[in-house]
């Protein structure tokens, strides 16, 4: 028995007052000093040109990682005596019973940290999960946040990436696709259509110029299903821009006397 606390006593070194405050310190200013970067660098961001704000954004969670490694790192030796036999002792013992206590916590923290490095969104990446789409805006260790276009602020679980498909529309690039829809009646010649729409978005101020335009049609039972592909120069720009294509497109295809089909002309009798 004796033995036994003896082994145990030799777990842990001598903690005073000032290893508490040292420990303290530690906490107060990793913490003070990744508040810091989260006002800082979202604020230099909004001044770099787009190609650099994502990566400047990205900064955020790989430093939160790097400072809560470093916080661990020095605190742990400050309260136990870590050795080879002592460290293999503390970490079987504590794994086990943290396991059991924070099962979900640890899946969470374990994919934010996948989604770290493997990089399925990014700060500033516009991301659909599930029926969520929006704008991140923040990468915590369990979570993370996306701002929708309704500014609904979302909190998403990084769980959910080791079960679900997650759609990035921007994948770190400056610019997405938007896509205005149209269903026309299809008794007009397809080339008219492509080049009013063509024009259309060739005259949006929001137009990224280095990225193709396109126009895909495809029929359906009652309508042609005319689809208006383009790059706004910004990614925030994205609503406006398919709004601008969509009213600007529609209004050039009826005075085209081009015919807006809303629903089947059939619907009414079935």
């Amino acid at each position: 028995m004796n033995s036994e606390n003896y082994d145990l006593t030799k777990l842990f070194n001598e903690v005073s007052s000032w290893t508490f405050v040292q420990i303290g310190l530690v906490i107060v200013l990793t913490s003070l000093l990744y508040q810091l970067l989260r006002f800082v660098v979202p604020r230099v961001a909004e001044h770099l040109p787009a190609r650099f704000r994502l990566p400047a954004l990205n900064l955020i969670p790989l430093a939160r990682l790097t400072l809560f490694v470093v916080a661990v790192v020095l605190i742990i030796p400050m309260v136990f005596n870590v050795t080879l036999k002592n460290f293999v002792l503390v970490l079987g013992t504590v794994g086990v019973a943290l396991g059991f206590a924070i099962k979900d916590w640890a899946t969470s923290a374990v994919a934010g940290i996948v989604a770290i490095f493997e990089r399925p969104y990014r700060s500033g990446d516009w991301i659909r999960i599930g029926d969520d789409y929006g704008e991140v805006i923040d990468i915590h260790t369990r979570s993370v946040k996306i701002r929708t276009a309704d500014d609904d602020v979302v909190t998403i679980p990084h769980s959910r990436i080791w079960s679900e498909n997650i759609s990035n529309a921007n994948d770190g690039a400056k610019t997405l696709m938007c896509i205005a829809e149209f269903m026309v009646a299809p008794d007009k010649p397809t080339a008219g259509i492509i080049d009013i729409l063509t024009d259309v978005a060739h005259t949006s101020p929001y137009l990224d110029w280095a990225r193709p335009v396109k126009v895909i049609m495809h029929n359906e039972v009652y309508a042609t299903r005319v689809r208006l592909k383009a790059y706004p120069f910004e990614l925030r720009d994205q609503f406006n821009f398919t709004t601008d294509l969509t009213a600007r497109g529609r209004d050039a295809l009826i005075n085209a006397d081009i015919k807006i089909v809303s629903t089947p002309e059939f619907g009414a009798t079935q």
